[in-house]
């Protein structure tokens, strides 16, 4: 990349809204404007800019997969091969494209494993929406029956909306039942595991061992 020794105003503009402070660590947002202004000197510094950060929220690869020139897409396989969940997810969401199907089903299977709350779930489950061959289904039966929790009651609910027992991907209608998948009672989580497995006409069988490991 070219050195950038006098960036101008887009790029200063940039920099000032990718501060994350105690008034936005909530919802912290880049300026893709300023981005989409920018001429090329401040394109390369912004460029430079958020290399050097580092891919660290869902904004950075929003940012980089907008700038879209070979090392900000270098960054973003890179960050597949080696984020956390809320970064794969991102990148899968953001720039599908660069990477290959077989690649984008291996690693959400893994991520349905390791997802929660405040590591993309919410993103998980969106891709799962578009994206459910029988691997993906397998691993949500597995990721309900191992680990009660907000994800085993989500991944609940997505399979009913694939399954069209219910309308939207967490119907409110079938709460109750879902919550049944989060800690607590174990004996009903182990009834409720099998009413959804009868439900949806899945074998039980193959996940009821875990629901038995402490």
């Amino acid at each position: 990349m070219a050195q950038v020794d006098n960036p101008g105003r887009m790029y200063e503009r940039f920099v000032s809204a990718a501060n994350i402070n105690r008034d936005n660590w909530r919802d912290p947002e880049h300026d893709l404007e300023a981005i989409q202004l920018a001429d090329d000197a401040d394109r390369q510094a912004i460029e430079k800019f958020l290399l050097a950060r580092g891919i660290r929220h869902f904004i950075d690869a929003q940012a980089l997969a907008l700038l879209d020139t070979p090392a900000a897409r270098e960054a973003l396989i890179e960050a597949f091969r080696t984020g956390s969940p809320e970064i794969r997810a991102a990148v899968v969401r953001l720039v599908p494209e660069l990477i290959d199907e077989q690649t984008r089903i291996d690693e959400l299977v893994q991520r349905i494993g390791q997802c929660d709350v405040y590591q993309g779930l919410n993103l998980t489950l969106t891709q799962i929406q578009s994206t459910h061959p029988p691997a993906v289904i397998r691993a949500m039966f597995a990721r309900i029956a191992r680990d009660p929790g907000p994800a085993a009651v989500h991944f609940a609910a997505m399979l009913f909306f694939l399954h069209k027992l219910a309308d939207e991907p967490f119907d409110w209608g079938h709460r109750p039942f879902f919550l049944r998948f989060n800690p607590g009672d174990d004996p009903d989580r182990r009834d409720a595991f099998e009413q959804l497995c009868e439900k949806i006409g899945h074998d039980p069988r193959p996940y009821l061992a875990m629901m038995d490991t402490p």
